[in-house]
Formats: C-alpha cells, sequence, structure tokens
C-alpha cells in the first residue's frame, strides 16, 4: 500500500475571473463549454460539448494533457475541486433547468452528513 499525496490548486482571485495558472504553471481560461468524448449518461454515450455552470467567483476548465498531469481529473474548477458533469436536479437551486452542465463537484455533489444538506460551497470557502 501506498500513501498518495494529493496536490490542490486553489486559485483565489476577486470578481468574475477569466483566467487563471493551474498548479502545473498552465494558463487557463473560463470557457462556456468545454468537450467530452464518450462520456456515459445511464446506458448512452456521448461524445460532445457539454455547457459550464456560471459561476462568479470559479471557473471550469480543462487540465492540459502532460505526463505532469497524467492521473488526475480532466477538469477542474479553480476552487481546487474536479469538476463532474451534472444533471439538473443537482444545479436547480443555482440556476434553471438546461441539460447537462459542467460543474464543481465540492458545490454541487458533497453534503454534510450530520446535516444531510448538500454543503453549496466551493472547496475554497466561497459560494
Amino acid at each position: 500500500m501506498t500513501n498518495f499525496n494529493q496536490r490542490f490548486n486553489i486559485i483565489k482571485q476577486r470578481g468574475d475571473p477569466q483566467n487563471a495558472v493551474t498548479i502545473w504553471g498552465d494558463n487557463v481560461s473560463r470557457q462556456e463549454q468545454l468537450f467530452v468524448q464518450d462520456f456515459t449518461v445511464g446506458q448512452q454515450s456521448y461524445t460532445g460539448f457539454v455547457p459550464c455552470m456560471p459561476y462568479d467567483n470559479h471557473f471550469i476548465y480543462e487540465v492540459p494533457d502532460r505526463p505532469e498531469t497524467a492521473g488526475h481529473p480532466s477538469f477542474m474548477c479553480t476552487c481546487g475541486s474536479f469538476a463532474v458533469v451534472l444533471v439538473p436536479d443537482s444545479y436547480e437551486v443555482d440556476m434553471s433547468r438546461h441539460g447537462l452542465q459542467l460543474g464543481c463537484y465540492y458545490r454541487h455533489i458533497l453534503f454534510n452528513e450530520d446535516t444531510g444538506k448538500f454543503l453549496n460551497k466551493h472547496a475554497d470557502g466561497s459560494s
């Protein structure tokens, strides 16, 4: 058994960020949609563009495919969490239903086990 140390890349910015620098030194920018390939939804495979959640203080980006990033998630949020494809039920508090969306795992999926309520916060504690 090995100990694996996860490195987080929390990018702190104020306002409406459009660009950021990752922990690997890559410049990334806000995109309205990102391309996914062979993504399985239910029993079907999907290839195409998926819109990104329009956060005020963070954005979703694609991790550049390089040897240093091997084994890391393909999509990340600038708060430090990985990004996932969300179904409308998981983001209906933030916006009206618009089909599948790429969003922050920490904000939309994690919940407090004591209260049973979703955290609704990014990994850096912002809303």
